[in-house]
């Protein structure tokens, strides 16, 4: 499932990490940047959570009738799609929406309206963030956010590291070359709010059951287009009708990941500490109320420790932060608990 990702990267940036070559051309391109029909921008953020707008990427005759189909535009659209047949304010029709599970969505009343009229999108972030359940009753969930691998070097977690070399890591005949950000498969819709008429686009991004690779943080996950490839086979509804394009969705194997703080789990916490991994093994300093708990639960009878959990020796890549410098379902329609994780 997805209910948080971490999504900051500017459009200058997103234009070039989306680069592509146009039908019958040698030549790559930026993807053009639409501003949102309602005037909104994204909410750049290490803590995205639904109702925020932030970029996703669709097929430019959705836009332009004339287009080629195989064109791509960027634009801010609302996470979780508002029903169509909603008539109040567009954050208040109480359906969980920012997930739409892949196996019922072809019956869905709420999805296949927009899968029918090849509302195919792709949603731009630079990870997201899972919570693994405690081994013991009454643990701790542990925080980790999911992204691609990353060129030899860069991180797309530490873009001040790179963005003063846009032109440098982007050109014509190579294409783009920095940081890869994570492509997910969703749905969009458009909404028209019976109030004052204004339009309001919004998706929801696609899941599925998880990989034998991410299985052991959690059961279910995104649907990520991996390549270029699945990329322009999802967008292009003109030449890969739907049930060929979900057929096409697979549960990604490659992805890597890193333990970060549980900080994460209030959604009113934001900074790009968030991001950065975290030594799961070093202790955690107590203060104030856990002190107390610590103090209390002491005077009970000794528990023998457990041996700390071996990372898996198959599944997403794990990123140990000894060696590296840098570092559920929520819903669209009801307020985000604060200092609870998602499932």
């Amino acid at each position: 499932m997805c209910g948080r990702t971490a999504c900051t990267l500017s459009p200058d940036v997103l234009c070039k990490a989306c680069t592509y070559k146009k039908t019958n051309s040698d030549c790559y391109t930026q993807v053009e940047w639409k501003e949102s029909s309602n005037g909104k921008e994204c909410d750049p953020s290490t803590n995205f959570v639904p109702t925020f707008y932030g970029p996703v990427m669709i097929s430019k005759k959705h836009l332009d009738p004339n287009a080629d189909p195989a064109d791509r535009v960027l634009m801010p659209m609302m996470w979780g799609i508002i029903p169509r047949w909603h008539k109040g304010s567009p954050t208040q029709h109480k359906i969980t929406t920012n997930n739409c599970r892949i196996e019922g969505i072809t019956e869905s009343r709420l999805y296949k309206d927009p899968l029918q009229k090849g509302r195919r999108c792709v949603v731009l972030c630079e990870g997201f963030y899972e919570w693994k359940k405690p081994k013991n009753k009454g643990g701790v969930k542990q925080p980790y956010i999911i992204y691609f691998p990353q060129p030899e070097g860069q991180t797309i977690f530490e873009p001040e590291t790179w963005t003063d070399r846009l032109n440098e890591l982007w050109s014509k005949e190579d294409g783009w070359k920095g940081p890869k950000p994570l492509t997910m498969a969703g749905l969009f819709d458009i909404w028209k709010s019976p109030a004052d008429g204004s339009i309001i686009y919004s998706y929801s991004i696609i899941t599925m059951d998880s990989s034998s690779a991410f299985a052991w943080i959690h059961e279910r996950m995104p649907a990520i287009l991996e390549t270029e490839d699945d990329v322009r086979d999802w967008l292009d509804y003109t030449r890969v009708p739907a049930e060929q394009a979900l057929a096409k969705l697979k549960a990604s194997s490659i992805l890597t990941c890193h333990p970060v703080s549980t900080d994460v789990n209030n959604a009113k916490n934001k900074g790009d500490h968030l991001t950065k991994a975290i030594d799961l093994n070093t202790p955690k300093k107590l203060s104030g109320s856990g002190k107390f708990m610590a103090n209390w639960l002491s005077r009970g009878s000794p528990v023998k420790a457990e041996k700390s959990e071996s990372p898996p020796k198959e599944g997403v890549k794990r990123r140990s932060s000894m060696n590296n410098k840098d570092p559920a379902q929520g819903t669209s329609a009801k307020k985000v608990k604060e200092d609870e994780t998602t499932d």
